[in-house]
């Protein structure tokens, strides 16, 4: 049975590319006003995409520099050889607004396990592999359809230890689940530290708790 938590809320975006996530992610902060945490890459800066916004972009060198350094907490190395890594910040409980990141499975659950804020999971997909092929194919990725379908498959199997799963098909429904979603936890947020603030105000001899900051 779910239980109120008072500590700061992190939205954990996963899911095969070509299936939504930077959508959800950007709605997620612009429309319903959490904070983007970008994660590091190796990878080179794709036309469009903003350094410290989209991503973090650094050499392998300073990649593992963040890493020794613990402002990477976790990495992973994916099909087409760079390094993705998960800042530190995810793990810490002092920023008090409610925050949004792109992890893949591997980064959701060591996320999930360390860190001091309440992790809630979205994974986000479509319905048919036809259906990511053809978007694959549109963002010109064909070179790697073969291998990122494969890793959709593999990730399917992750799907089941996310909160919330949302089928990306039509663009007004998969905007409105998301706003349910993100909503609903954060009204979970607001209603477990206004309690959290009412025992405080009724037995003065509790102190602050993990998370419950003002």
């Amino acid at each position: 049975m779910a239980q109120l938590d008072a500590r700061p809320l992190l939205i954990v975006i996963s899911g095969p590319s070509g299936a939504g996530k930077g959508t959800a992610l950007q709605y997620a902060t612009s429309a319903l006003g959490l904070r983007r945490v970008p994660t590091y890459t190796t990878r080179p800066k794709r036309s469009g995409e903003v350094d410290g916004v989209d991503y973090e972009y650094v050499d392998e060198q300073k990649f593992f520099q963040l890493h020794e350094a613990g402002t990477i907490f976790e990495y992973t190395r994916t099909y087409s050889q760079s390094y993705y890594g998960s800042p530190g910040v995810l793990l810490r409980d002092d920023i008090r607004e409610a925050l949004a990141v792109e992890l893949d499975p591997n980064g959701f659950v060591r996320v999930h396990a360390a860190s001091a804020r309440r992790v809630v999971g979205i994974f986000v997909t479509t319905s048919s592999e036809d259906e990511l092929r053809a978007r694959l194919a549109a963002r010109a990725q064909d070179r790697d359809i073969s291998q990122r379908l494969s890793i959709r498959t593999d990730q399917m199997v992750w799907a089941w230890i996310y909160d919330y799963v949302i089928f990306n098909e039509d663009q007004d429904q998969f905007r409105a689940d998301l706003k349910a979603v993100i909503e609903s936890e954060l009204l979970r947020t607001s209603g477990a530290r206004r309690m959290l603030s009412l025992r405080r105000e009724l037995d003065p001899t509790l102190g602050a708790e993990p998370g419950s900051r003002q």
